[in-house]
């Protein structure tokens, strides 16, 4: 006999927005992809991570708070992110190529 118990879905924990999170790890992508860069693999293991969790958490925050209070912040971090992952980019299509 199989018994299923109906009961309301639990909430581990509240989604809340995080914008200032989103831009310390885009600050902290900065360093990460240039002065890490001479380190084994360069700032593709630093840089690139702390960029990409940059850029989703910024998303995400931008889209909850919608035009709210933090939603400058989203913005800025989203932009200062892909801006670091862009000059990643750049930098190891430069150096393959000369």
């Amino acid at each position: 006999m199989e018994r299923t118990v109906n009961r309301p879905a639990v909430d581990v924990g509240p989604q809340r927005a995080r914008p200032g999170l989103a831009l310390l790890l885009a600050l902290l992508s900065v360093p990460g992809s240039t002065i890490a860069w001479d380190l084994p693999a360069g700032g593709l293991w630093i840089g690139l991570p702390l960029g990409l969790a940059a850029i989703v958490l910024g998303v995400r925050a931008r889209r909850e708070l919608a035009g709210g209070a933090g939603s400058r912040i989203a913005i800025a971090a989203i932009v200062l992110a892909t801006l670091a992952i862009g000059q990643m980019v750049v930098y190891l299509a430069a150096t393959s190529l000369g």
